[in-house]
Order: structure tokens, then sequence, then C-alpha cells
């Protein structure tokens, strides 16, 4: 089946897309507006589990932020730029990543985590205000958020040497971060399994 492709201009008049663009964008403001609240007062209070990370032992921690964030919203602006003019790659993207919020949401309560040991807090301008109210939060951990938002980043990459680029920077990020020691491992590993199992699945029935 050929997939459909649609202009902003046939977008706008169809009404399907435009209460379900409504629905999602309401939804994920909602979400993002409660997440301060779930991570202060219903995982920070919670106990977790410290794991025993071999990877973490072997890697002594160091500051990396400024190259994780430059890379990663360097990814975020590749992205942006090729799908701008896709409105249902733009609302593929804003399901998954409502979906993907929510899902980590939900494990991060289930596989509740301990930050690790010797942990260099990841400082993120955007991230810190819009997730945590401004306040350092070190505990939402399974799975990763950044590498599931590259992940589905290269996912709506259509472009080979964008994708293999982010696929690239995503690599750089996972490795930058375990020395770091922002993440376990599993969080790493479980992000891209988790992100394309809901990009494919919706892919898949969204019509």
């Amino acid at each position: 089946m050929n997939q459909v492709v649609l202009t902003w201009s046939e977008a706008i008049k169809n009404k399907s897309f435009n209460s379900k663009s409504l629905f999602f964008v309401v939804m994920t403001l909602l979400v993002v507006y409660f997440l301060p609240h779930y991570f202060h007062s219903v995982i920070g209070p919670k106990p977790g589990i410290l794991l025993n990370d071999p990877l973490h032992h072997l890697l002594p921690p160091q500051d990396h932020s400024w190259i994780i964030f430059g890379l990663i919203y360097c990814s975020l602006l590749i992205t942006l730029q090729g799908i701008w003019d896709k409105p249902l790659s733009v609302l593929l993207g804003l399901k998954c990543y409502l979906i993907i919020t929510l899902l980590r949401m939900m494990t991060m309560f289930v596989i509740t985590l301990e930050p690790p040991d010797n942990i260099i807090p990841l400082h993120d301008p955007i991230v810190d205000v819009i997730a945590y109210g401004g306040v350092a939060f070190n505990k939402d951990l399974f799975f990763s958020g950044h590498l599931a938002s590259l992940t589905l980043f290269a996912l709506l990459e259509v472009r080979t040497v964008f994708k293999n680029i982010i696929i690239f920077n995503s690599v750089i990020i996972a490795g930058l971060i375990l020395v770091q020691h922002v993440h376990y491992t599993i969080d790493l590993v479980a992000a891209p399994v988790f992100t394309m199992v809901v990009f494919y699945l919706l892919k898949k029935y969204s019509r």
C-alpha cells in the first residue's frame, strides 16, 4: 500500500486530521503540565532499587552535559527540518511522544530505581523547566527519555544521510550518559526498544 502524502493546505481542510491533532496537542500539554508533580510527589518519595552497573565501575564519572545537549538539539532540529512539510509525520511524532511519555511514567512507577552512585546530574535547560518545574530531579530512570526521543527522531527521519547522523549522535550520547552515570545501562537499552514498538504499532494502525 502506498503511503498517503498530505500537504498542510489539505490537512487543515481535513476534519479528522484537525480533531486528532487538537486531541493529541491538548493531551500532551496536560501531561507535560502534570509531569513536575508526578516526578517530585509520586516518584521522588517512592523507594527505589539501587542497581550495580558493571559499566559504571569501568567508567569514572565525567561531565559531558554540553556535548550531550548539543547533539540532542542538533538531532531535534534536523528532524523538525525534515518533517515540517509533512503533516502526517508531525502528527505521528506527536502521538509517539505522548504515548512514550505516558509509558515512561508507568515504567518508572513499576520499576522505580534510585540514581546511580557518583551521578553527575544532567541539567537540560529545556527539560528541567518543562518536566521538573525548574527543580533538579535525578530519579526519572527507567527508561531514558533522552534516548527515547533520539530514537523517535531517527524513526521519523526518512533522509538516509540525516537518519545516519541521528543514529550516530544517539550512540555517542548513550556512551556519554553512561560516563556521566546519569542512567543505568538497562535504561539506555530499553529506551529504543519501547520507542520502536510504539512507533511501528502506531504507524501500522493509524489511518
